[in-house]
Order: structure tokens, then C-alpha cells, then sequence
């Protein structure tokens, strides 16, 4: 198994690990911050998948532009200049690419070593505090909207007294 890790700058570095030496490393922190570990790297990996799935819209979006300049048959300063803006999507997408399949295996990992019970069961939690969370905002806005009519019966009985 190779653990491969893409720096801010791209490149990539890879360290070959085995199984039996990872289980004792990660048996040496604490399950707790194990959990914690996959829990921010399950944030991180969604937040690269959002990521990749835009860079790969704005990929589209600028090989469509490609097709009408070049549909035109003018202007090759645009052309250039949108060529260059689709290479570096390109090359943006496949950076992306490369940090979500380095993030998927390090989940896979954690996973293994925490077990996939536990990771489940941290999923459905966190679903279901999201899901109070959003109950709370609903509430949250109801009662200001109700703090607000208050206000103006308030003002109104003032204006009237």
C-alpha cells in the first residue's frame, strides 16, 4: 500500500506503508481522536468533491466558449486566451482528482482501523444534528418574524395612546 500525499504546489510524494505498520500507528492515538480524524476528513473529501465537480462545470463551460470562438472563426487573441484558460482548468481538475482519491484512501484507512460501525454511526448523527440545526433556524426565524409583528403592534398602540 503507498500513502500518497499532493502538496500545494502539486506534486506528489509517495512513502510505501504496510498494513501491519499502520495498525500499530494508529493504535498508538487514542479511538476518540482516530473518530475525530475521519469525521474532518469525510468534511474535507466532500469539500474536494464540491471542488472537483465545479472545476469540472467551469471545464465545460469554457470548452463550450471554446467551440462558439472557434464556430466565429475570429478573433485568435480569445482564442489563445481561452485555450490557456481551459489548460489550466485542466490541469486544476486533475490536481483535484488526485487529492480525492488520496483523501478516499486515507478515509478507507481510518476506517478499517476504527471500524465502519462506528463511522456510520457518526454519519447518522451528524445528519440528524444537522437536521435540528436547520428545525432551530426555521424557529429561530418564526419567532423573530412574530418578535417583528409584536414590534409594530407595539408601535401602533403607542401612536394611537
Amino acid at each position: 500500500m503507498a500513502v500518497e500525499e499532493v502538496g500545494v504546489d502539486g506534486s506528489s510524494e509517495s512513502s510505501p506503508i504496510n498494513k501491519e505498520d499502520l495498525l500499530s500507528h494508529l493504535n498508538a492515538f487514542p479511538k476518540n481522536r482516530l473518530v475525530e480524524e475521519v469525521v474532518s476528513m469525510w468534511e474535507e473529501l466532500g469539500e474536494l468533491e464540491r471542488e472537483l465537480a465545479m472545476a469540472r462545470q467551469r471545464a465545460r463551460a469554457l470548452d463550450g466558449e471554446l467551440v462558439n470562438v472557434r464556430s466565429k472563426s475570429g478573433g485568435r487573441a480569445d482564442l489563445a486566451e481561452l485555450e490557456e484558460r481551459f489548460r489550466v482548468a485542466e490541469a486544476r481538475r486533475g490536481q483535484l482528482e488526485t487529492m480525492l482519491a488520496n483523501e478516499q484512501g486515507r478515509r478507507k484507512d481510518l476506517e478499517e482501523v476504527v471500524g465502519e460501525g462506528r463511522v456510520d454511526e457518526l454519519r447518522r448523527e451528524n445528519a440528524a444534528l444537522i437536521r435540528r440545526e436547520e428545525e432551530h433556524m426555521l424557529l429561530i426565524l418564526d419567532m423573530e418574524s412574530k418578535i417583528d409583528q409584536l414590534m409594530e403592534i407595539i408601535a401602533e398602540l403607542q401612536n394611537n395612546a
